[in-house]
């Protein structure tokens, strides 16, 4: 069925809605995975759902029971199991094919990226904590790692021999290799390592590379090869299965979200401005697209030749089909036109139809200060230290757009991405007066 052009879909639920709902903002998926039957999962992190888009369009949404939780990446095993992580909700969790979800604790740290190996058994990479004592004092951060929850359900552990683990991803040899990045010392930037994990938990280094370099978005191709990112090289790179390793640069300013492998070899890639493609031989082609397109996030090429991308403005699913026509999939308007909007921490159910109409109210009413980076100002000169401390972890536009119940789980996230920038952390009571700050500012109904 040929949808109709996303303008006019606009303009039918704005007329279709006798008042606006309260603006809360939508944010994009983290993450996409693609089952047997061609149907599309991915994360929603501000609806706390697992979701699936089949390939008639149509969504089913899977709430989780931990409220909050925030869920990341996706994965499907041969099984049809699908695995995610739960952020904020410290969680790894399971969605079996006949709809049962299974939750298993993760007590060492904030899991964030999910990966699945040839014995069906999930491992995710887990991110150091920083955590606040009864009287606010900070604590030293846990260690970042490796989880892996094998089929007995049994938990364990791998700290990464120091910094943390970007990402992580198994070659069609089932070899775990990951990719490390090691903080900022002394002003030189941050290092990047590509490491090897055995079953067991040992670790081997394959590359190092000296400042900076951050690397990250592993992925596997079938030739027992593996491809990634590097943001602050502006590179792709590839390993073939012999060990011979290759760089190919990029334009200086592209930073790469995203990447996947299509079936027809093309490496398709986001970097927040556009889409993009690298051929065979590494020359990178970048993609003109509608102007009504947010930054761009997620990524995954489908075995159809289709490719699905996700915006970190917009919450609906974007298509590009393999004749190079865009389409927006809204989703899940039928099914949650009528919910009243509940607030629970992190978690946001609105009307959707409401929305997506207001999507372009909001932006409207706050373009000057989107356009200009520039924070309201509190009398008390927060918004310095919004920009002193906040922007070494997001951009301007992701905070001044976003909206949150409780920013307190935002904000305590930044902790570790501070550290890995040199910008130095936040005292117990900055974090209150940002709390405060952002709260009062650019919290739900402001």
């Amino acid at each position: 069925m040929r949808k109709r052009p996303i303008f006019s879909v606009l303009f039918s639920l704005a007329v279709l809605l006798a008042t606006p709902a309260q603006a809360c903002r939508p944010f994009g998926s983290y993450g996409f995975a693609e089952d047997a039957e061609g149907g599309i999962w991915f994360t929603e992190g501000d609806n706390n759902a697992v979701s699936r888009l089949s390939i008639d369009g149509t969504v089913i949404s899977h709430p989780l029971p931990t409220p909050a939780a925030e869920p990341s990446s996706v994965a499907v095993d041969r099984a049809g199991n699908v695995w995610f992580a739960e952020m904020d909700g410290r969680r790894i969790g399971r969605l079996v094919p006949d709809g049962h979800l299974d939750e298993y604790p993760v007590p060492f740290g904030q899991p964030f990226q999910v990966a699945v190996d040839g014995h069906g058994e999930v491992w995710f990479t887990v991110l150091a904590e920083h955590q606040h004592g009864e009287a606010g004092h900070q604590h030293e951060p846990s260690p970042s790692g490796i989880g892996h929850l094998d089929r007995a359900g049994q938990l364990r552990f791998y700290p990464v021999p120091g910094g943390w683990p970007s990402a992580i991803a198994f070659d069609s040899r089932d070899q775990a290799w990951v990719t490390l990045q090691l903080p900022d010392q002394g002003g030189r930037g941050s290092q990047g390592r590509l490491l090897r994990l055995s079953r067991d938990g040992q670790w081997q280094e394959e590359k190092a590379w000296s400042s900076p370099s951050c690397p990250r978005n592993l992925l596997a191709d079938q030739q027992g090869g593996l491809y990634f990112s590097d943001g602050c090289r502006h590179s792709v790179s590839h390993r073939n299965g012999s060990g011979s390793l290759r760089e190919w640069p990029l334009p200086g300013d592209t930073r790469i979200q995203g990447l996947s492998l299509a079936p027809d070899g093309r490496l398709w890639f986001t970097d927040r401005a556009t889409l993009g493609y690298m051929d065979r031989h590494g020359h990178a082609v970048f993609l003109r697209r509608p102007a009504i397109g947010d930054a761009t996030m997620a990524v995954l090429a489908l075995r159809n030749g289709d490719l699905v991308f996700s915006e970190f403005y917009n919450y609906n699913i974007n298509r590009r089909t393999k004749t190079g026509e865009y389409v927006e999939h809204l989703v899940n308007i039928e099914e949650r036109r009528g919910s009243r909007e509940v607030r629970d921490g992190e978690v946001c159910y609105v009307q959707f139809a409401a929305r997506i109409a207001g999507k372009a109210e909001m932006d409207n009413k706050r373009a000057e200060e989107v356009r200009s980076g520039q924070f309201k100002p509190d009398g008390a000169g927060t918004e310095k230290l919004v920009e002193q401390k906040c922007l070494a972890c997001h951009d301007a536009r992701r905070l001044l757009l976003s909206r949150r119940s409780d920013w307190t789980p935002s904000l305590t996230r930044m902790h570790s991405y501070r550290q890995l920038r040199g910008v130095a952390p936040l005292t117990p009571e900055e974090t209150a007066r940002l709390v405060r700050y952002f709260n009062a500012y650019y919290g739900l109904g402001h």
